[in-house]
């Protein structure tokens, strides 16, 4: 057999068997990123009583009678992967954005600012953000809770540091439980007057 002819073949099934490989390592990661991503989002959906979407990484069912979604997305610009978190509670109003920073200083204080704060709900709202301020394990380095009239939900942002990145259950039903008083004091300042749609 001509030599040249023996080297191309070889390196074809070489190449063949390197394409073979790849492509099984893809499926094997893809396949258990799947497993883990399943794992970590049941014990949250069983918290809603809902149901898990791999394909969408993200739950949805109801929490204290709101229906209630969760899902893994990325910030603008690919900036990051964060945990959504939506309890569905349209009052009417305006929207805000309230976000805290933790201070990169030992010791130092969290700084937390409103991009638009409707009057008096920071007064309602403060011991519901406690939890999340106080609770490093909670929400690590940053978090955003916001309110959207339009799509008539509070929600939270949450960081993660890697893809399973993902509260557990616990720290789920607390945020959950956060976010569900956060929602009634927003409620409280900017809902309808019941005197007033007499």
């Amino acid at each position: 057999m001509n030599p040249y002819l023996a080297f191309g073949l070889a390196m074809c099934a070489i190449l063949f068997l390197a394409l073979a490989g790849t492509s099984y390592l893809a499926v094997y990661f893809n396949r258990k990123a799947k497993e883990d991503l399943e794992a970590a989002l049941i014990p949250l959906a069983e918290v809603v009583e809902g149901t898990i979407d791999l394909d969408e990484a993200s739950l949805s069912g109801r929490y204290r009678g709101h229906l209630t979604s969760a899902n893994v997305s990325t910030l603008p610009g690919g900036m990051g992967r964060v945990f959504l978190i939506s309890l569905i509670d349209g009052a009417g109003g305006n929207p805000w954005q309230w976000t805290m920073t933790r201070s990169k200083d030992p010791g130092g204080k969290p700084v937390g600012a409103f991009d638009a704060e409707p009057a008096g709900l920071w007064d309602a709202a403060e011991s519901a953000m406690e939890p999340m301020i106080k609770d490093p394990a909670l929400v690590e380095a940053w978090f955003r809770v916001s309110y959207d009239p339009t799509a008539g939900h509070v929600q939270l942002t949450r960081p993660m540091r890697n893809r399973r990145d993902i509260p557990a259950a616990e720290a789920f039903r607390r945020l959950l439980d956060a976010l569900f008083a956060i929602a009634s004091a927003n409620r409280a300042v900017q809902g309808p007057n019941p005197a007033s749609s007499m």
